[in-house]
């Protein structure tokens, strides 16, 4: 074989070892894609995922699995995903406190979002809704702070765990207010959705996907709303902000990520076909019923608002007194 001959050999194979990494990403999903759920069913991620997987099984032709990894606030469920096989085909829709709160508080998760994930979109928003029984005799936050003051520790909210959206609502309350509340974590919404109705605990900041529906059948009364301004589906209940605690807010955001090495063009395949799914006419009205605010981002402005976000978030735990590292 002369020189140039081995030359082009040279840079056949070349050609050949480049074609086949992009060959196998232009053939995914080559099976069923699965997706993690850190929360029990009937969560926002869980209501979410199971609207949009439908779509997605149709547009990549594979089967799209949603499986609930519950416990320890979300984190048990996004190490999964950040342990996982980086190919595409096992992501997580986690909330904010697994990926921007956690982290500042001990113990820490044992993963690092910024290095161990790969960003795909940020959903949405999701402001809290605080409630209580509708047999409570509570029917402003005014009234919660009144009784936290008559009788100290008496009052409990439920929450989905330390760190999450409706922990640190719970406790920005307390601190704002200058009472004691005893938070209660729960692990199984259905649970804590009992304990609320039956009055096991007094009230609990619980997101428009779990509260809506209760609050609408009778079964809540709802105080509050944990956003800044009111929300559309429920326009005559003020926010906290408005009874008294000017200032108050603790929303939470979910958002899609998958293992760190997932090759660029399957997370950017997966981020626009998501972002495709949550913009179904269908979806986009489920959501604003529920009371959902969607975003639909791009990987990079979700890359963004972790990073601006987890500095933000370590004020926020030390404002609220939630014992952080």
């Amino acid at each position: 074989m002369n020189r140039r001959e081995i030359l082009a050999a040279g840079a056949a194979a070349l050609v050949a070892s480049q074609a086949r990494p992009a060959a196998a990403q232009a053939a995914w999903p080559d099976r069923p894609v699965t997706i993690i759920i850190p929360f029990g069913p009937g969560t926002s991620q869980d209501v979410i995922a199971r609207l949009v997987a439908p779509i997605l099984t149709t547009r990549w032709g594979k089967p799209v699995v949603v499986q609930n990894v519950t416990g320890a606030a979300g984190t048990i469920g996004v190490e999964r995903v950040a342990r996982a096989a980086p190919d595409g085909h096992t992501i997580v829709l986690a909330g904010d406190a697994a990926i921007v709160v956690r982290v500042s508080m001990s113990p820490r998760p044992p993963y690092d979002p910024q290095r161990d994930l790969a960003p795909i979109t940020l959903v949405g928003r999701t402001p809290n809704v605080l409630v209580v029984s509708a047999e409570a005799p509570y029917r402003s936050v005014a009234d919660i702070i009144a009784a936290a003051r008559a009788q100290p520790g008496s009052i409990t909210f439920g929450h989905a765990g330390p760190g999450t959206s409706q922990h640190i609502g719970g406790e920005m309350l307390a601190q704002m207010a200058g009472v004691q509340l005893t938070g209660v974590a729960y692990n199984d919404p259905a649970a804590q959705i009992m304990d609320v109705q039956t009055r096991r605990v007094t009230m609990s900041f619980q997101s428009g996907v779990v509260a809506l529906p209760k609050v609408r059948d009778g079964s809540y009364r709802a105080l509050a709303v944990s956003s800044a301004t009111r929300l559309p589906s429920l326009p005559d209940v003020p926010t906290v902000a408005e009874q008294g605690l000017a200032g108050f807010e603790a929303s939470a955001w979910l958002s899609i990520y998958a293992p760190a090495a997932t090759p660029g063009p399957i997370v950017q395949r997966i981020s626009t076909d998501m972002r495709t799914a949550l913009n179904d006419a269908e979806v986009k009205r489920r959501l604003d019923e529920l009371g959902v605010v969607l975003v639909a981002s791009t990987p990079e402005e979700l890359a963004a608002t972790i990073a601006r976000e987890i500095p933000r978030m370590r004020g926020v735990l030390r404002a609220a007194g939630i014992q952080g590292e």
